[in-house]
Order: structure tokens, then sequence, then C-alpha cells
């Protein structure tokens, strides 16, 4: 169903219950020990959201084309998103909101440009995963990349005896970035992390940070899911988060309990939508490494950020994950 390694990861995201998880293979759930929570596993990717019902209610057009894709459609797997889907009623149907273009696990596109000079430029522009990457410490065992689009930065993640766990609010990203690597997926929302205290030696988040509506929520959730001298990576062309304040992101790193160890300015990240349409932003690198001391408070939120698709679920629902009709019955504890 999932490796037992990535389970010992993840926790209960419903209404902050923090829980631990079991599989139950025979339905194709997660199950909460700690509370009524159940969340459904969908090509062995599990959707750990705060509502699982209502993101399949949602997303359930995206998520079925997302699966066919993948070859995962079968008969049991529609059966469970339906269920799920019926157990939240009508929502508007939402469309992923995928943050990547056709050419970014190809060769850029030659330029359409007499300009020798930016020509070449763009040819050799350096790839920006690769610094990114680097900045993760050798020593860790287990890295989470936050909002892995189609970027493929998990296969520069990838180490010897390292395990590398995707997470994006897309299933579509997710099955296309685990179907590409070695990395384990899971459907999470960046402000809702699924993942248990001190679970994780590196969490890193490539241009997602000024996306979120909530940035203190995921950097109080990542602090809390780094084990002692772990490191979060963020690269991010707006430290500002949206506001007119060059320390918003250290303020908010400092409130969780997070001291920069390192951090660079003007990170070119290069993105060819076609020969005739390029991007180019300059990102800050920060690494900020985990202390000992957790009991500091939650950071607070320093504004709303700008959303492109990646950081929301349907409805923003905190309370305990309905159970769905297909599941009239927890899971039986071990």
């Amino acid at each position: 169903m999932i490796a037992r390694g990535l389970l010992a990861r993840l926790a209960c995201v419903a209404g902050g219950c923090g829980g631990a998880l079991r599989a139950d293979p025979r339905r194709g759930l997660l199950c909460c020990r700690r509370c009524p929570a159940l969340y459904p596993v969908l090509a062995g990717v599990p959707i750990l959201v705060p509502s699982p019902a209502e993101y399949l209610a949602g997303y359930r057009d995206a998520v079925l084309a997302s699966l066919a894709e993948a070859g995962a459609a079968t008969g049991p797997t529609v059966a469970l998103v339906d269920a799920f889907a019926a157990a939240a009623g009508p929502r508007e149907p939402l469309a992923f909101g995928d943050d990547w273009t056709a050419h970014e696990r190809a060769p850029r596109p030659p330029a359409a440009t007499d300009d020798a000079a930016i020509a070449a430029w763009l040819a050799a522009a350096p790839d920006p995963a690769v610094p990114i990457a680097a900045a993760v410490p050798a020593r860790a065992r287990v890295v989470v990349e936050c909002g892995c689009g189609g970027n493929l930065l998990a296969a520069r993640l990838a180490a010897p005896r390292r395990q590398v766990i995707v997470t994006d609010l897309s299933l579509r990203a997710v099955l296309r970035t685990v179907a590409a690597t070695d990395a384990h997926g899971v459907v999470g929302d960046a402000e809702a992390l699924p993942l248990a205290l001190g679970a994780v030696d590196a969490i890193v988040a490539a241009n997602l940070i000024d996306l979120l509506a909530a940035p203190a929520d995921f950097v109080a959730a990542a602090a809390a899911a780094l084990t002692a001298g772990g490191a979060l990576v963020l690269a991010t062309p707006d430290p500002g988060l949206g506001a007119d304040d060059p320390d918003a992101l250290a303020d908010l790193l400092a409130d969780a309990g997070l001291a920069v160890e390192r951090r660079a300015r003007g990170l070119p990240w290069l993105r060819a939508h076609s020969p005739r349409h390029y991007q180019l932003y300059f990102s800050d690198l920060v690494v900020a490494i985990s202390g000992r001391d957790r009991s500091r408070g939650r950071a607070r939120d320093r504004g709303r950020g700008r959303d492109r698709g990646r950081g929301r679920s349907p409805g923003r629902a905190r309370g305990r994950a309905r159970r769905p009709s297909c599941a009239p019955r927890p899971c039986r504890a071990s």
C-alpha cells in the first residue's frame, strides 16, 4: 500500500490531532490511531489534507484525470474517490494549480532572438535545483520537498541511504514526480503539513512560501517536524512575503525557533515557456537550522501572500475528517 518507512514519518492533520497513522490495505485507507479521521490512498499516494472529503469533492475530475494519466484509475480506486466526495456533498469543480512549464523536464528551447549574447546566456543559465539541493546537509537521511510541482528537484535531492518524500496539493504533480524519481509521494497542504514531530532531517520548499496565505503556519509546522539540527531550505523571490518588510521571512524563522545559517541573494530561476517566452526570477536561498528548544509558540502570520494554487485545500477545513459511507467503521487499533 505505502512503504512502512514513509508511514512512520506522517501524522494526522484533522483538527491539529497529530496522531500516528496505520494502514488498512483492504479498504485503501490510512486511519488515525487517536481520532476517527480516515485518509484515502490513491495509487500509493495518501491524501493527507485536513478534509479529504472536501478535497476529493472539489478536485474529483482532476483527481480522476490524474489517476487515468498514471494508469491507476481502477474500479475500486474510483469508487473510493466517489465515496469520499459524496460524504462532502456537491462542490464547485476545481482544477489543480499545476505550476510547471512544458520545458522543465527537457532542454530549454533555443531562444527566438538574434542577440547572440542573450541567446548564449539563456542556453547556459544554471539549473536552480543544483544550489538548492546542495544546501541540504549531507547528513540528512529523510528529506521532504514541499510543493514539488513538476520541477523534479526531487531527483537532485536523492542520495545514498536517503529517503526523499515529496508533497503537493496537486495529485498530478505528486504522481508525475514519483513516476520520474525514487521519491515517495503525499498529497498535503503546505499550511497543514502531515508530518510527525521530529520525523525528518530536512524540509525543502522552492518558490513556495511566498504563495501561501499563512506562511507562519508552514514555518511553524516545518520547525516542529524537523529533528534537532535539521534544516529548512527555502528559495523565494519575495522574502518580504507580500509585505514591504525585508525581514519578514527572517522574523518568521526566528519566531519558530530556527536559526538562519546561510542566506544567498540573487539565485537565478529561469523558466522557459516557449522560444519567445522566458521568465527570470531572482530568489533568495535561505537555510535555517532547528535547535533543541521546541517550547516556542506558533509564529504570527505577517500578512497574506499570493496564492497560485499550490497551498490551499477546498474549504480549508480544520475539523475532523468526515468518514465516507464506504468506511462505516473506524480502523481497529493494533
